[in-house]
């Protein structure tokens, strides 16, 4: 197959107009925190990134001591890291180089299938392509110019070759790159990214780029960080000059001389970094390089620190002996990722394992069906997720085997797996019948005999001897044989189903109701649906084990009509309820502001009071309140008042104000807010007969 030649554009647009400065594309400097202690440029140790941090201006120090601070890199870790010259961080990974020749070494063994699928173009691999998150991985080499690599500079970079013709890529060289995008999208299986291989239309803020090429460009010039088996950007995914700082760059010809489980691993690490995770060490070294002997089955490593020659690496959140890092990672992951979706049943709502006629069950993995397109017997384990999985068995044997994604690429050493899978069988009154979890080992297999019924499976991810289950996630396969038995073909009972509470309205936007409690002849578990026949945004519900189901979300004063229906293990239906109905309430009266009141008259009661009276205009108010102010100068008045609150529907009030000269204003009141004020109004109070007289506001203070 001839090699790709097109030439990214959308990644090296700026190397077509001369190249942007770096300090165009360079994120803002943030503020500088006052609690940066001053002695933070001393504890750094000695190394690249102490002999630039001396060197850069002062601001740029200033960014990359708070990076360190923000992101709470352990110093052994700083040993690894170097600044550019905006003081933005990057990771060297030198311990992350193999010098042990690997070039010759096999691809794990390809798994057959009976399956009809169309062969592979390993340059067109995408795990999700719906989702708007990508990471792009990179084995053509090209030119890269603009970056925040050497402060902009020009790389011509070499393609990955392991056979000295860097024109085509050879059948070895396509495997590898196939079980290269096979592992990391394990790594990734629980959140909601597409790991492609295809080069996307654009790259922004969402979108990854991990390169595989060598250490030197084809021009012989060394690359960043030359002898390292990679560099990348820390906590940079997700800015909109993301792109500036890409791409996250592994050195195959570092990592073994090309040995696809070493490139898988350095790749899914450097992309850590660009989420902002740190190294996984401890108190001596910052890649910690797992436990359990290599050929262990169940031997662990985190991702983050050195897991190349063990079967299970995960993502980790330090719960290891004397770790050094804290971070959770997963939480990390799906804050920036989210969390992929959920495809193979759960308690309620188990989906069918699909069994042949002869008894025989099994699923396609990733090396032969990479785009799913034959669904059955498969999934992927997500953040406190477990799968599960029906059918029906005739008395005698049973076997269930599960295996993770190393069934794609079969290895004894090596894996790189994430899942640690447990199973559990149960009967259809839900009664726990084996469970399967070995500590030493990552596949799972359950071998019993059974009586004539109805079963569910549940796959889920276990801990193990050397690790917790907290990383224990990713995709797996089933394969296995039954004893086929007479099949079920009797819906639960009663059929059609009935409503033991028919929809009534709860609010002017919900209905709820309740079905009757049907029962199925195999005793198995029934679920139930309901089903919105008729109204304006009709809501239905899932299948569910509950009896009851409230429609949310509806319109006010619309009738809205339902059915529901029961469903057992084996798939079989009852015909639907008759249909009821039920209208929802009108909606709250939306109460809004009273309206002011008008027609304010004041006048002496010549007994040292003012007497007001108005028209009240609302029929929503609560309280009328009442403002005066006194005059301290001719015309001029001031020391404003709250002298009343009044009840509602009140038109007058006698204000005990003492002798002189006031004004007063009125407004209604209620909980949605007040009316304007009317106009203010003045009067002279007196205490006898005298000329006190309610007279029109004058000077600045009267205006509205």
């Amino acid at each position: 197959m001839t090699r790709i030649t097109h030439i990214k554009l959308s990644m090296i647009a700026g190397a077509t107009c001369a190249i942007l400065a770096s300090a165009s594309h360079a994120a803002p400097l943030p503020q500088v925190s006052d609690n940066l202690p001053p002695q933070a440029l001393k504890n750094v140790p000695e190394g690249k990134l102490k002999q630039t941090l001396l060197r850069v201006p002062q601001q740029a120090r200033d960014r990359a001591l708070q990076r360190l601070a923000d992101l709470g890199i352990p110093t052994v870790d700083q040993r690894f890291m170097d600044a550019d010259s905006s003081g933005e961080l990057f990771y060297i990974e030198e311990g992350l180089v193999e010098d042990v020749e690997e070039a010759a070494e096999e691809t794990g063994e390809l798994n057959s299938s009976d399956s009809v699928l169309p062969a592979v173009d390993v340059f067109k691999l995408h795990t999700n392509p719906n989702s708007a998150n990508k990471i792009f991985l990179d084995f053509d080499g090209g030119l890269i110019s603009g970056k925040a690599w050497g402060g902009g500079a020009s790389y011509d970079t070499q393609p990955f070759d392991l056979d000295g013709n860097p024109t085509d890529f050879n059948d070895a060289e396509r495997a590898r790159i196939h079980e290269i995008w096979t592992r990391i999208a394990d790594d990734f299986a629980a959140f909601d990214v597409d790991i492609t291989t295809e080069a996307p239309e654009s790259m922004g803020p969402n979108t990854g780029w991990l390169l595989f090429t060598k250490d030197a460009d084809k021009n012989g010039k060394a690359m960043p960080s030359q002898g390292a088996g990679g560099v990348a950007y820390i906590g940079v995914w997700g800015r909109s000059n993301y792109t500036y700082y890409q791409p996250a760059l592994v050195y195959y010809n570092r990592l073994g001389g090309g040995a696809a489980t070493f490139m898988a691993e350095a790749g899914s690490h450097e992309m850590g970094h660009n989420f902002g995770l740190g190294h996984d060490g401890n108190s001596t070294t910052s890649y910690y390089r797992g436990t359990g002997a290599d050929n262990d089955p169940s031997s662990w490593a985190p991702i983050m620190g050195v897991g190349y020659y063990k079967n299970v690496t995960q993502w980790s959140n330090g719960d290891y002996p004397d770790a050094n890092q804290l971070q959770d990672d997963i939480a990390i992951l799906q804050s920036q990722l989210g969390g992929s979706s959920d495809t193979s049943g759960n308690a309620e709502n188990p989906v069918a394992l699909v069994i042949d006629e002869q008894g025989q069950f099994s699923a396609t993995n990733r090396e032969v069906d990479p785009g799913t397109l034959i669904a059955a017997n498969k999934g992927s384990i997500q953040v406190a997720d477990s799968d599960w999985f029906q059918f029906s068995a005739g008395t005698g044997p049973l076997t269930i085997n599960a295996t993770p994604a190393w069934d794609a690429f079969t290895r004894t050493a090596r894996r790189g797996g994430n899942l640690d899978i447990g199973l559990r069988l149960y009967d259809a009154q839900g009664t726990l019948l084996v469970e399967y979890a070995d500590s030493y080992e990552t596949s799972a297999s359950i071998s019993t005999t059974v009586a004539e019924g109805l079963y569910v499976l549940e796959v889920y991810g276990t801990d193990s001897v050397y690790a917790s289950d907290y990383g224990s996630q990713g995709h797996y396969y089933l394969q296995g044989e039954i004893t086929l038995g007479s099949a079920d073909t009797t819906p639960p009972d009663p059929n059609p189903m009935e409503f033991a509470q028919q929809p009534e309205a709860t609010s002017a936007y919900s209905i709820a109701m309740a079905s009757v409690v049907a029962t199925d002849d195999r005793q198995g578990i029934v679920s139930y649906q309901f089903t919105c026949t008729y109204g304006d945004a009709c809501v239905s519900s899932d299948w569910q084990t509950e009896t009851t189901f409230t429609a949310n979300g509806l319109s006010a004063s619309s009738e809205y009509c339902f059915t529901v229906s029961a469903r057992d293990l084996a798939g079989n239906v009852t015909e639907p309820s008759a249909e009821m109905c039920a209208t929802t309430n009108d909606a709250p009266v939306e109460l809004t502001a009273p309206v002011a009141p008008s027609g304010l008259t004041v006048t002496d009661g010549q007994d040292g009071t003012a007497v007001l009276s108005w028209t009240d205009n609302s029929d929503n108010e609560t309280t009328f309140e009442i403002e005066r102010e006194k005059e301290f100068k001719a015309g001029r008045y001031k020391f404003t008042q709250l002298v009343a609150s009044l009840a509602e529907n009140t038109e007058s009030f006698t204000d005990s104000s003492g002798t002189g000269s006031y004004i007063y204003r009125v407004r209604a009141v209620n909980s949605a807010g007040s009316s304007d004020w009317t106009s203010w109004s003045e009067v002279t109070v007196t205490s006898g007969s005298t000329d006190g007289v309610n007279k029109p506001c004058r000077g600045k203070q009267c205006s509205l």
